[in-house]
């Protein structure tokens, strides 16, 4: 998670946010239930304690009630996800970056035909985010 963090603060990819309290994540964490999906998986929980919100010109990940409104994990996935084996994370112009939890590892899919552009173990975390963030 340092290598992350390093990435992000060195390519100015830094947020204002609040650090999370683990209230946040927990209140989060059962909204996402009661509306059909997965928990966060660990690894990005990791991230959003030291970065909850992140964007780029092109892109984004998610965050759990950020500043900015339109970064909101829950209410982004109640807008655009249709799946409860996954969990959109982040996106960008052409794609989300999402969790997939049957098959445990991040996919950056299409956002119109949903069609598979890349893959990413889930220690491969800091790779699915540059992807989004276009770096």
């Amino acid at each position: 998670m340092t290598e992350l963090s390093d990435f992000l603060t060195e390519n100015q990819f830094i947020t204002k946010e609040n650090p999370l309290q683990i209230r946040d994540i927990i209140e989060v964490q059962k909204s996402l239930l009661q509306a059909g999906f997965h928990l966060l998986p660990e690894g990005f929980i990791k991230l959003l304690k030291i970065h909850n919100g992140i964007q780029s010109q092109s892109g984004a990940v998610l965050g759990i009630a950020p500043e900015n409104k339109s970064l909101d994990i829950l209410s982004f996935n109640k807008l655009h996800n249709h799946s409860t084996q996954k969990i959109i994370i982040g996106y960008d112009d052409f794609a989300f970056l999402i969790y997939d939890f049957k098959r445990q590892a991040y996919f950056l899919i299409d956002k119109h035909d949903n069609m598979e552009l890349d893959d990413f173990l889930e220690d491969e975390l800091l790779s699915s985010i540059s992807s989004v963030l276009n770096f």
